[in-house]
């Protein structure tokens, strides 16, 4: 039976959830596909009679030859986090693997940031990009990569790291009444592990997870516009320097994102021309603006339309992850495009504070506590400076 919270309309408890065991047969089966991937051939280029053909494999080994900071990106969004996923669902499933407090905390920290289908979106966007240089002919590692993108994403859905959590300890009952805000009764949550607790009887440290523990966190503003200050200075640079560089017979040219976009709308590519815009532009804008916006909501003038200021963070906490399609973009292009001194891509200093300025707003953003919202609207801003509230879970 599915869950609800009645004040914000938050899910609590999914209705259906897969068994242990089936969902480790689909992550063994996404194992088993990504082993298989690695060497297969995704794409071949081809100009001017010289072709250059790419695999996860050959991408890593020319990332690592000049780019090794995107090789660690690459390698931890695309590749190890995913699979670290995958693998605890294995034991999880075929071996009634009990978690400890590291894989539990490590298993959370990668289901946040693997981002096997964001890649994926940008292998499409890549190949469009492509078509306008030179001829791209698709081989079955493209095909592989599609199957275990959805594969994953069926297991990074049906696994949440709470599943995790309470396979390393269980949730503890507590006695609550309904219809009262669970901050007045005395219940925590854990902004790690989501353990509900009251701190006065736990010392202030959480009985699952051993962080340490309090109502409401005193320090949630400051850290929230530190952190929004940080992205919005390297959003600078990320949009006026340029994100790659094309080297055609021996002469470089330099393009910022929006000179991509612009190149993409100008041969017919609008779709494409859109989402690179929406992930690269829009969506770090969006993000830096709404956060802001919901900070002044909560801190100085006063929250009217909980409802939709909860709806309005809750988009922000979704799409926070999608700008990364440009850095696969740079990435992929880089990988692929590698023909002598006939035509080259390279990543451009940009890409490095790019994608700085997706993690520092996806830190933002879980600095940010959606209660809030609530316990201001109820108790009036006179709760707001009374501490402040914890980053972290939602407690309904």
């Amino acid at each position: 039976m599915q869950v609800r919270c009645p004040v914000c309309g938050a899910l609590l408890v999914p209705a259906h959830l897969p068994s242990p065991f089936n969902s480790a047969m689909v992550a063994l089966s996404a194992l088993i596909l990504i082993f298989w991937i690695a060497y297969e051939p995704f794409m071949t280029v081809s100009a001017a009679g010289v072709k250059a053909t790419m695999s996860l494999a050959d991408t890593a080994v020319v990332l690592w030859h000049g780019f090794k900071i995107l090789l660690g990106f690459f390698m931890c969004f695309a590749v190890i986090f995913p699979n670290y996923v995958l693998v605890v669902i294995c034991l999880v499933g075929f071996f009634n693997f009990k978690p400890g407090l590291a894989t539990a905390r490590a298993y959370a920290f990668c289901h946040r940031f693997a981002m096997v289908d964001v890649f994926v979106l940008a292998v499409a966007v890549s190949l469009v990009k492509l078509m306008q240089l030179a001829e791209v002919s698709f081989h079955v590692g493209f095909v592989l990569m599609l199957a275990f993108s959805c594969l994953f994403i069926w297991c990074w859905m049906s696994f949440r790291p709470s599943r995790i959590w309470n396979l390393y300890k269980a949730q503890q009952e507590l006695s609550a009444h309904p219809g009262e805000l669970a901050s007045v009764q005395g219940i925590a949550v854990c902004p790690h592990c989501g353990c509900q607790h009251r701190p006065s009887e736990s010392g202030g440290t959480c009985p699952r997870c051993g962080a340490a523990s309090s109502m409401r966190h005193a320090m949630w503003g400051q850290r929230t516009m530190a952190l929004l200050i940080a992205a919005a200075v390297m959003f600078l640079p990320a949009n006026l320097y340029p994100i790659m560089v094309t080297t055609y017979i021996g002469s470089p040219t330099g393009s910022n994102i929006v000179d991509g976009v612009v190149s993409l709308w100008g041969m017919g590519s609008w779709f494409v021309a859109l989402v690179v815009v929406s992930a690269s532009l829009f969506i770090p804008v969006f993000k830096i603006i709404s956060l802001c916006y919901l900070l002044v909501k909560v801190t100085a003038v006063g929250v009217w339309r909980p409802r939709a200021l909860s709806t309005l963070f809750r988009i922000v906490e979704l799409i926070g992850k999608w700008s990364m399609i440009d850095v696969f973009v740079v990435i992929i292009m880089s990988a692929t495009v590698r023909m002598g001194n006939l035509l080259t891509i390279d990543p451009g200093f940009a890409i490095v504070a790019f994608c700085l300025v997706v993690m520092v707003t996806m830190f933002a953003t879980s600095s940010f506590d959606e209660r809030l919202i609530w316990d201001i609207h109820r108790r009036g801003k006179g709760a707001a400076s009374n501490g402040g509230l914890p980053n972290g879970a939602r407690q309904c």
